[in-house]
């Protein structure tokens, strides 16, 4: 499996774990299958900087691991360096005990662990929990 950024026919970008789930007999690309997915979400600060942020797909559910029918995606990235670090670092590291160093919050409901990805006169800064 690799992480990946999923779009989706609604305009939904999902990151996960994903690799594909083929026909057996035919071959034929029938869906992905996607663990520890998250919705990317996106927020401009007061400063102007766009932040990067991954909320739960689904909050009302435990499931970690499902497929998504490969008709509902129509496109596949790979996330930036940043973001991947940032994605890998929320959902597989033990969250520790104080996270306040980085902004990092390992509650995955609440969509504000992310990544700094515009400061205000258009440069990357990449920065890490940043909002």
């Amino acid at each position: 499996m690799a992480i990946k950024i999923l779009v989706t026919q609604i305009g939904q970008h999902i990151i996960a774990d994903t690799k594909q789930v083929e026909n057996k007999d035919s071959g034929q690309l029938i869906a992905y299958w996607v663990r520890e997915p998250r919705i990317v979400g996106y927020t401009r600060g007061e400063d102007g900087a766009i932040s990067v942020n991954f909320n739960s797909y689904c909050l009302v559910s435990d499931e970690s691991e499902f497929s998504i029918k490969e008709s509902n995606i129509v496109s596949i990235l790979e996330p930036r360096d940043d973001v991947l670090d940032s994605y890998t670092a929320k959902v597989f590291d033990e969250p520790s005990t104080d996270n306040s160093e980085n902004g990092a919050n390992p509650d995955d409901t609440d969509g504000t662990d992310g990544v700094r990805t515009e400061s205000p006169s258009g440069e990357t800064d990449g920065g890490v929990g940043e909002n």
